[in-house]
């Protein structure tokens, strides 16, 4: 099982197409956030060393308006693929589905929905 982000992923989507190649059985989980949230960040902590408006952030960086169709991707690739997924229940029957694909020896790719931000538990942590 493999969890990344969504600005990961579409940096490197055609390996899905190795895996699919070589039938290499593996699951998926996109956790997209329409954004290089990471990266929003930086922008906004560089935007306020050098005088700039931090509300600019997001420009470059989020993956929104239109958000790509990550499932659509990964099944152009030969992967079978489902979302996106919002909401922890469909999650875990999303999983339930992933896995048993892998336990059937192929891939399987989830988009999951999740909100842009950092919780408070991550923040407090100093991550």
């Amino acid at each position: 099982m493999g969890v990344m982000g969504d600005g990961e992923f579409l940096q490197g989507v055609t390996a899905l197409w190795t895996a699919a190649h070589y039938q290499i059985p593996a699951l998926f989980i996109i956790s997209n956030n329409r954004s290089n949230y990471n990266d929003e960040i930086h922008q906004a902590a560089m935007a306020k060393e050098r005088g700039r408006p931090p509300q600019n952030r997001w420009v470059g960086q989020q993956i929104d308006k239109p958000a790509p169709d990550l499932a659509a991707l990964a099944r152009a690739q030969g992967v079978d693929a489902e979302g996106p997924v919002k909401n922890v229940p469909d999650l875990m029957a999303a999983i339930e589905r992933g896995l048993a694909a892998v336990d059937a020896g192929k891939l399987y790719l989830i988009d999951a929905h999740v909100a842009l931000g950092y919780t408070k538990k991550i923040v407090t942590r100093g991550h």
